[in-house]
């Protein structure tokens, strides 16, 4: 007997292609999927803070160095047994850094692993090992923001001359192209990759050895552990690096909270230029998701949760700030909830930029449909009232006045009849126009100034803003190296303690 063939949706009968399974996951949200424990997510990092922290403790002399290779053997098989499934976190033990604490005892004694909290509290451990999961959170987002913005501007030339009606309060309003509109979208979002990177650098200082808030009298070297976590430097007055432990979160939940009101205003254009009676792109079918009822339905799920999950990303960010609100200076255990928060952020935002390129993409635009609506409606009104008050000489308000009668007076064609702009002229004593206005891509391609619609105009755009994406690009690869460099400098300084 043959195997039943298992569907994993009720829909999908109609659709040429099988669902793309990270759009499925995304539009899913957390419906089935389960998310970690936050102190979890958090092992790899604390790990390495943990073996930073001991080789500089060795370094100055502070602990043995023969002690210091026991501890960081003993730190690096907790994280090992933790990435591959064989331990997981104690509830019991209230935290990941009482749970390697306790690990590390197990393995090399406590009189050993005692040694590790030496010049340290979980105070500046926390805010430490927050920073490095935020920039790497942030790196990553940057990466898939990229790759969005270069389907964007890769898409935009492809379109740089097929015109289409632009449109203000959700009507008709001018004459412009579809690579204009899509390069808008990836000029709003170039400037969020721009933000995320300073982000990044802002909050890429260490509070390693800020200790409680008030310092340490030993005698530890914050300069040293700050290199070997990948920071450019040192965050330096201590209480400062205890009390604002909420602000590298919310600093990256407002670069993300950017992104996705960016996404939610381009995922509304694609809802209205997909609509069947608009018609103007069409959305693959690997991207939409369909009815369990209604055998028809080619939705654009991943539009309306992009509005949803950014009016979550905005709620949380609020969180982030009003949880600050009000501190004494020094620690406060509410900071802790701002783990909770800019990790919710991450977790429905980090996958959109992937999910919107991959619909950018395959996106299909239908040039015959985006001609006719931008030729339909009074859309180039604008652009017969520039024409008249150039020709007439006359001013541009007098003109508008004279072609907003035109308007009024050619209802139910859904064009201006040109001659009764040029009647409505002559009574004005403006006797000789000419209104050779043309076709719309005719009409676009005299829009020639910097930013405007014309192909070349667009064009011009668009290298500029893939020479400002080279350099951001550069920056984030110069930024993921420079972790990855720190890293085995850690492994490597780890090695050559004797255990």
């Amino acid at each position: 007997m043959a195997k039943r063939d298992e569907k994993h949706q009720l829909w999908g009968g109609r659709m040429t292609e099988p669902p793309d399974a990270a759009n499925v996951a995304y539009c899913a949200g957390r419906d089935v999927a389960p998310r970690p424990m936050a102190d979890a997510v958090l092992v790899p990092f604390d790990v390495w803070q943990n073996r930073a922290h001991v080789l500089m403790l060795a370094k100055q002399g502070i602990i043995p160095a023969r002690a210091a290779g026991r501890l960081v053997r003993a730190l690096a098989a907790f994280g090992r047994e933790v990435g591959e499934g064989r331990l997981t976190l104690d509830p019991r033990k209230e935290d990941v850094h009482t749970n390697i604490e306790h690990y590390v005892a197990g393995r090399v004694g406590a009189h050993l692993s005692g040694l590790i909290h030496t010049a340290r509290s979980r105070n500046d451990q926390s805010a430490t090992v927050m920073r490095m999961f935020v920039r790497s959170r942030l790196l990553a987002f940057g990466a898939s923001l990229d790759a969005l913005v270069r389907a964007l501007l890769d898409c935009a030339l492809t379109h740089a001359d097929t015109p289409m009606a632009g449109m203000t309060h959700y009507q008709p309003a001018s004459v412009t192209t579809v690579g204009h509109w899509l390069a808008s979208h990836a000029q709003a979002l170039l400037r969020d990759l721009g933000r995320i990177l300073e982000t990044a650098r802002r909050i890429n200082l260490s509070p390693l050895g800020a200790a409680a808030s008030f310092g340490t009298s030993w005698p530890i070297d914050r300069t040293f552990t700050a290199r070997l976590l990948a920071f450019d430097g040192v965050q330096e007055n201590t209480l400062d690096c205890v009390t604002n432990r909420w602000e590298a979160e919310a600093d990256a939940a407002a670069a993300v909270s950017f992104v996705m009101t960016h996404l939610s205003i381009l995922a509304q254009d694609l809802i209205i230029l997909s609509l069947p009676q608009i018609g103007v792109v069409r959305i693959a079918d690997r991207f939409v998701t369909g009815s369990s009822i209604m055998p028809q339905k080619r939705n654009p799920d991943f539009a309306e949760v992009t509005r949803a999950k950014a009016a979550a990303v905005h709620g949380l960010m609020a969180t982030l700030f009003a949880t600050a609100r009000g501190l004494v200076s020094g620690y406060n255990r509410d900071t802790q909830w701002t783990k909770y928060a800019v990790m919710d952020i991450f977790a429905e935002a980090e996958s959109a930029p992937r999910v919107f390129e991959g619909v950018v993409a395959s996106l299909a635009v239908d040039r015959d449909r985006a001609a006719a609506l931008a030729a339909d409606d009074f859309v180039d009104a604008v652009d017969v009232a520039d024409a008249v008050a150039r020709d007439a000489g006359i001013p541009f308000r007098t003109a508008y006045d004279l072609v907003s009668q035109a308007v009024r007076l050619s209802e139910g064609r859904g064009k201006i009849d040109l001659e009764i702009v040029k009647r409505l002229a002559a009574e004005k004593g403006a006797s000789r126009l000419t209104l050779r206005l043309g076709s719309p891509e005719q009409i676009a391609a005299a829009k020639t100034h910097t930013g405007a619609p014309a192909p070349q105009a667009v064009r011009a755009s668009i290298r500029g803003m893939r020479r400002r994406l080279a350099t951001l690009s550069a920056e984030l690869t110069s930024r993921e190296d420079a972790i990855k460099r720190a890293l085995a400098e850690t492994d490597e300084r780890c090695r050559a303690l004797k255990p």
